[in-house]
């Protein structure tokens, strides 16, 4: 009866401990992606980039089809220009806010309302 209870006692020291150690790698791998940095560009700015960037899209999509590239490479170091933005900073905002698929997709559905407003202002001057 001894041997069973020391066994036992034994087992379940053994059994604390992996779940102890368990618990420690998970929250270390939590701490870990909380840390993760926030980019020096906030959402609204973010959002004001990749509005320009899509409107400038539109645009590429008018130049005859060999000359796609050079345009958007041209107009997207123009954009990041004017917005005070380096191309290192916006891929990091993009990687950083892309990883929240729920925001992200708020905000691309916020682009697409101002794309389509935008849109809609250019038909009516078209019109007049």
């Amino acid at each position: 009866m001894g041997i069973t209870k020391v066994h036992c006692r034994s087992l379940w020291l053994c059994n604390f401990r992996a779940k102890f150690y368990i618990f420690l790698w998970v929250l270390g791998g939590l701490v870990l992606t909380s840390c993760k940095e926030t980019p020096s560009i906030d959402e609204e700015h973010f959002e004001k980039i990749l509005l320009d960037i899509q409107l400038a899209e539109a645009l590429v999509q008018t130049y005859p089809v060999d000359s796609h590239d050079i345009y958007r490479d041209v107009f997207m170091e123009d954009i990041l220009r004017q917005h005070k933005v380096t191309r290192e900073e916006y891929n990091a905002a993009y990687e950083y806010y892309s990883e929240n698929h729920k925001a992200f997709q708020r905000m691309q559905e916020r682009l697409k309302k101002k794309v389509y407003d935008a849109e809609k202002i250019e038909d009516l001057n078209l019109a007049y």
